[in-house]
């Protein structure tokens, strides 16, 4: 996809207004002003993938390190989402004797970002996957025998922890961190980066300490005052793991007025980029940040990330998706998110502005990709539903029996012959067979694309070095996560979210504990 002039020129232009929304001067005119409250080796904020990884390497090289978090518990959007982790040459594809390859996984992230990433970094994270996931077992972090197929990859290479959840990654990285001698606080926000006289080098920040967090989509962080004002000096650096913005409805909607506030968003309500707006008045560099992701595995029947992205992991791999009004597929299930995304919002509203949403569905076999548990928890929330007959999905949903019968029928075809003449979607076989869709009982549900991963975020090298909008290296400044812009370009690729975090928040540590050494 090209990217127009005249659309770059527009996005350019709005980011320019917001980047010039807080340009400061450094808080102290002389390092010798400041009262310091603490004095640490490394402070990492946030407690996500990122953070934990890079809390554990840090403590593990010997630093004062610690970790700070403004929400009254850990783990972020880490915490809440499926732990759906890709890399290259995991045991699980060993197993399978899946062929992969780094320069598969490049081209594959590449793709999805239409070309737009930055490929040094994307490099990184393929590359050093592998040691980032033996890096989480060698300190606690259990992954089961399963192997699965995201939109958008070549080949299988998505793993999960002991079940579908991210906490099932950052708690044992925490806990390891804290039986090391690592220092964990929750509900302290981090208000602003204190540079030496100079105003090249990051020495401090400050902090309010017991912050009470608000829930407002439509308001503004900034307002919020409450906590104690701290000052803590760093002496090798700072590791932002802030996270994205994707419930900050106000911000991500002057950058992409698409994204209204009825759009629901499946981020945890911390989510809000007041690290980021923070960063940007201290004249860091950013990029990408009008690209924000819409996840198109929402459901309509429940609110943020839920159960339906888990369950259409089998749905969208073994069965359909179908437009309501006529039964007919109309988009690659395993497209990557972005072309699935824009395909549902392209065909669910109707005339009279109302929406129907597209409905995802596979058999009895399709289903057992995932946990029983998952499945069960779904038809609980009547988020997923179950029928003993297609006649009967046909009835529930509205949809036009002939028409659906006929998508089927055609798409059992397509897997017996092993080509998708109609969408050109990969078939893959699940404990040695290929699924189609003709074992009842039926499981469905209904998708709409939610806000999901914001691309944009400061500018970083392959060490995790933060940059000034004058292009040079900001001293004792670190990013790695979604804090970041440039590994995914427009659009992340599905469970890639993880490696990038886990190897970014390493590599982050690494070179806060280098600087450190390097001060002393």
């Amino acid at each position: 996809m090209k990217i127009s002039r005249r659309n770059f020129v527009k996005n350019s232009t709005i980011l320019s207004g917001i980047a010039m929304m807080g340009m400061k001067t450094n808080l102290f005119a002389n390092e010798e002003d400041i009262q310091w409250d603490e004095e640490w080796d490394v402070i990492v904020a946030g407690s996500g993938f990122a953070g934990s990884a890079a809390l554990c390497q840090a403590i593990d090289l010997g630093a004062k390190t610690l970790m700070i978090d403004k929400m009254p518990v850990l783990g972020g959007n880490s915490a809440i989402n499926g732990g759906a982790f890709s890399i290259v040459g995991s045991p699980q594809q060993e197993k399978r004797g899946i062929k992969d390859s780094y320069e598969l996984y490049v081209k594959d992230i590449f793709k999805a970002g239409l070309g737009l990433n930055q490929r040094e970094l994307v490099e990184v994270i393929a590359k050093n996957g592998n040691d980032a996931y033996k890096f989480t077992t060698q300190r606690g972090v259990f992954y089961r025998d399963n192997l699965g197929h995201f939109g958008g990859h070549s080949v299988p290479r998505t793993i999960w922890p002991a079940i579908n959840s991210g906490g099932k990654i950052t708690l044992p990285l925490q806990a390891y961190a804290k039986k090391s001698g690592a220092t964990i606080r929750t509900r302290v926000i981090l208000d602003d980066l204190i540079f030496d006289k100079s105003g090249k080098k990051v020495i401090g920040i400050k902090v309010r300490e017991n912050y009470k967090f608000s829930f407002d989509p439509m308001s503004n962080e900034e307002d919020n005052k409450s906590g104690i004002t701290k000052y803590y000096k760093i002496n090798g650096g700072i590791v932002m793991a802030t996270g994205g913005f994707a419930y900050d409805v106000n911000f991500r909607q002057k950058l992409d007025p698409k994204l209204t506030p009825d759009l629901d968003c499946t981020n945890h309500y911390g989510a809000t980029g007041y690290a980021l707006r923070m960063m940007m008045k201290n004249n860091v560099k950013t990029r990408d940040l009008g690209w924000i992701q819409l996840g198109p595995w929402g459901s309509p029947d429940e609110k943020g990330f839920g159960i339906s992205p888990v369950f259409a992991i089998p749905a969208f791999a073994y069965g359909v998706m179908v437009d309501a009004r006529t039964g007919k597929r109309f988009v690659n299930e395993l497209a990557d998110r972005k072309i699935r995304a824009d395909a549902i919002l392209k065909i669910h509203e109707n005339p009279d502005g109302s929406l129907t949403h597209p409905i995802v569905f596979c058999d009895s076999v399709g289903a057992t990709g995932t946990r029983k548990e998952n499945v069960y928890r779904g038809i609980h929330k009547k988020v997923i539903r179950k029928f003993d007959t297609l006649k009967e999905l046909a009835n529930f949903y509205k949809i036009p029996y002939e028409g659906l019968k006929k998508t089927v029928d055609d798409y059992n075809k397509y897997v017996k012959n092993g080509k998708d003449e109609e969408m050109d979607k990969p078939f893959f076989k699940l404990r040695g067979k290929t699924p189609d869709i003709s074992k009842p009982p039926y499981y469905a549900f209904r998708a709409i694309p939610k806000v999901h991963h914001t691309m944009g975020g400061v500018v970083i090298d392959t060490e995790a070095r933060v940059y000034g909008k004058d292009d040079k290296v900001i001293e004792g400044l670190f990013a790695a996560g979604e804090a970041v812009g440039g590994p995914h370009g427009a659009s992340r690729l599905g469970s890639c979210a993880v490696p990038d975090c886990l190897v970014f928040g390493r590599i982050a540590a690494k070179s806060a504990v280098k600087l450190l050494k390097q001060r002393v």
